[in-house]
This record gives C-alpha cells, structure tokens and sequence, in this order.
C-alpha cells in the first residue's frame, strides 16, 4: 500500500520524499504517543481515584489510551506534511498521507509485537494492515470534508478511526474476547482487510477523475501563482 500510494505522481520527486519522511516520522511517533497516554492516564486516575470497574478500565485503555492517542498524533503527523503542501495537495493526496503515516506507526507497532503476542494476531495484523485501514478512511473523510468546506473540522475523522480501532482493541480483551468480543474483533480484522482491497482498485480508479486529483485548496493555489508572478 505504501509503494502504491507513493506511485501516485511518478515525475514529482518532492512527493516521493514526503512519502518517505511521513513513513518514517510515523515510525518515530511511539514517544509522543506515550507521553500523550501517559497524561490521559494520570487524569483517569485522578477523576476515578482507583474506584473505576474492570469494565470501565477496560474501555478507557482501549479507546482513549491506546486509540485516541494513537490517531491523533497519526494526524498531526500527517495534517503538518498536508499543510506543507497546500498549494497541490489534492483529495487522494490527503488519503495518501494520512495512510503513509498510519502504515509508518505500524511498522514501529509491528516489531513490538513480535514479542508479546502470538502468531494468528501476528499474521492478521499484517495481512490486514489495520492501522493503513484507520488512515484511509482518516484521510477519506478530511478529504471529503475539506472538498466542501476547507476550514472543516478534522474531529470526525479523528473519531470514525479512534472508534472503529478501539471498538477492536476492546474486543480483544480478556473481559469480552470469551464472549461475543472474539467474533466482532474478528469481523472488524475482516472489514479493515476489505477496505484495504476495495481502496486499492477505489483510488487507482478515481486518479483517472479530476475531482480526486485537482488541488484540494484552490485559494492556496491562487496564492502560490501570484507570488510567483510576482517575483517574476
């Protein structure tokens, strides 16, 4: 997925680069991530004062320790790089990078888990690419959003793939995996497998279509060519 995306404009050598800069930086994200949990902790701590159930435990690790933090910074990552390049970033370009930086953090993840986990979840989570998965439909929805309206907010973005990574990171726990957790971890695995597929054959349509490819902000476009012009 990371090759593909990055096949998206052969002849521009500024784009390959940032590519390869959001691969990495993404793979460096596991410091602020801690750090960001890490606060969010100590304020559950705080409120709940060590009286939170299991079961709340349980939730609040999934969605916010783990999820949350994770998508968000996969988002700063990815907004700096779009932001950067404002002036010709287009709707798949948004889709790219938000990927990229998704599938750098699951390099970094993936080397973890080779030694706390087993071989199934191993073999999943690479077939599957889940935290690629959480980055397309990241960069889908701010794309979408951004296309009607560009000071949109990047909140329901950040909350379809904070939802649908924790809805699975929760299914894997031990309080709910025995029961019916189990299953809907492993329909959601199937979905992100799906989804992963189905963009594939999605975005190698729709580089054909100028709505997908034109400049996303077309004011900032504008704004380049005058400079431009006017230093000519």
């Amino acid at each position: 997925m990371f090759f593909f995306m990055k096949s998206a404009h052969k002849d521009d050598e500024n784009y390959k680069k940032d590519c390869n800069t959001l691969l990495l930086k993404g793979s460096l994200l596991a410091p602020p991530v801690f750090l960001f949990s890490l606060a969010m902790n100590l304020l559950f701590a705080f409120v709940f004062k060590g009286n939170a159930s299991p079961l709340l435990k349980a939730l609040f690790k999934a969605f916010f320790l783990a999820a949350f933090s994770e998508e968000v910074m996969k988002y700063l990552v990815a907004n700096k790089t779009i932001q950067n390049n404002k002036a010709k970033v287009s709707f798949l370009d948004v889709m790219a990078y938000t990927c990229i930086a998704a599938i750098g953090f699951e390099l970094m993840e993936a080397v973890v888990y080779v030694f706390i986990t087993n071989v199934p979840q191993i073999l999943v989570r690479g077939i599957t690419c889940m935290h690629g998965t959480f980055g397309l439909i990241m960069g889908y929805i701010l794309a979408k959003q951004w296309k009607t309206d560009k000071n949109a907010s990047p909140v329901l973005a950040i909350l379809a793939a904070t939802l649908i990574h924790g809805a699975y990171d929760f299914c894997l726990n031990e309080i709910v995996y025995e029961g019916a957790g189990g299953y809907i971890a492993l329909a959601i695995a199937v979905f992100c497998l799906a989804v992963n597929i189905f963009s594939f054959f999605y975005i190698r349509k729709k580089r054909e279509e100028t709505y997908y490819t034109e400049p996303l902000f077309p004011e900032a476009t504008a704004q380049t060519e005058n400079r431009v012009g006017g230093t000519k």
